[in-house]
C-alpha cells in the first residue's frame, strides 16, 4: 500500500462531482507499461486538476429521487451555466405535471431570472459544498493507504483504506477515517470512472449524543465520456445514515440518473438558461 502527496488525494474526491473537459496525453501515448497506484491516480489528478480550469457546460435530463423531491421521482431538465445550474422539473412520479404545476415551475423560474440574489443564494450551498471538501479532505494522505485491485472494464480499480498509524485529532478526522473504498480510473484516458465508498464501523460523537454515522452510510457515484474528451457523473447514490452530515447540500439519501448530455454555449446568461430549459418541448 501507498500514501499519495496531499494536494493529489484531495483533488482526487473534489472532481468526483466537478470535473469537465481536458486535453491529455493519454497511457497509450506513455508506452502502455504498468503503472503504480501513486503514478495512475497521479496523472488522472492532473487531468482532472486541467478539466475544472476547461469546463464544457450542458443541457442535461436528470431523474433524481432525494429529500429535495420529498421521496418523489423527479424528471428535470437540467442547464448548466458559469453561476450555477437551473433546472425545469417535466414529470412527478412518471406523471406529466398538472396545469398548476407547470404554471408553479414557470413562476419559479421566472423569479429566479427576475431576482438573480436568489438564484446565487441557492447555489451558494454547492459551492459552499466544493470549499468545504477541500478544507476536509487536506489530511486524506495521512487518513488513507491505496494500492491497485484488478480492473473493471477500461478502467483500473484502486482501493483506499484507513491508514492504521493515523492519529485522530477531531470529529472530521474521525469519520473521514471511518471510510473505505474504491476509485476507478480509465486506464487509456486517465479520467475518473467511479467512485465507491462506505464506513468501515458506526462512528459516535459524544458517546452518541453530539451525533453518529451508522455504518450503512456510503457513497458512489459513475461517470462516462459524453463527448469525445468530455466526461460527466452519470449516476449518483449517496445514502447517509446518522445525525450529521459532511455536506449540506447532497441530501441524506439521494439516487439520481444523468443522461442526454448535449453542449451549451459556456457563456450563457441566467435569462438564456432558463429559456433553454422553458422553450424545450416535453
Amino acid at each position: 500500500m501507498q500514501q499519495l502527496p496531499r494536494r493529489l488525494v484531495i483533488s482526487v474526491f473534489c472532481f468526483a462531482f466537478y470535473s469537465g473537459h481536458v486535453p491529455y496525453t493519454s497511457a497509450s501515448a506513455q508506452g502502455r507499461q504498468a503503472l503504480s497506484a501513486i503514478e495512475m491516480v497521479s496523472q488522472m489528478v492532473r487531468a482532472e486538476t486541467a478539466a475544472t480550469r476547461n469546463r464544457q457546460h450542458f443541457l442535461y435530463r436528470r431523474e433524481v429521487r432525494s429529500a429535495r423531491t420529498k421521496g418523489h421521482l423527479w424528471d428535470e431538465l437540467v442547464v448548466e451555466t458559469s453561476d450555477g445550474r437551473i433546472q425545469r422539473l417535466i414529470s412527478e412520479d412518471g406523471k406529466p405535471l398538472s396545469d398548476r404545476q407547470r404554471k408553479a415551475e414557470g413562476s419559479r423560474i421566472t423569479y429566479l431570472v427576475n431576482h438573480p440574489e436568489e438564484f446565487h443564494r441557492e447555489i451558494q450551498g454547492r459551492k459552499d459544498d466544493e470549499a468545504r471538501m477541500a478544507s476536509l479532505l487536506t489530511e486524506l494522505p495521512q487518513v488513507f493507504l491505496f494500492k491497485t485491485s484488478g480492473s473493471m472494464g477500461d478502467c483500473t480499480r484502486i482501493t483506499f483504506q484507513p491508514n492504521p498509524s493515523f492519529q485522530e485529532q477531531s470529529y472530521q478526522d474521525r469519520v473521514v477515517h471511518a471510510m473505505s473504498g474504491a476509485l476507478l480510473i480509465h486506464t487509456t484516458d486517465m479520467r475518473l470512472c467511479g467512485l465507491d465508498a462506505h464506513f468501515e464501523h458506526r462512528v459516535e460523537f459524544g458517546f452518541g449524543i453530539l451525533g453518529e454515522v451508522s455504518d450503512q452510510s456510503r457513497f458512489s457515484i459513475a461517470r462516462q465520456a459524453v463527448s469525445p474528451g468530455q466526461w460527466k457523473t452519470t449516476r449518483v447514490r449517496v445514502h447517509v445514515d446518522g445525525s450529521i452530515l459532511l455536506l449540506k447540500s447532497i441530501s441524506r439519501d439521494e439516487d439520481s440518473l444523468h443522461f442526454g448530455f448535449e453542449p451549451v454555449a459556456r457563456d450563457l446568461t441566467l435569462a438564456e438558461a432558463a429559456a433553454i430549459v422553458c422553450s424545450k418541448p416535453f
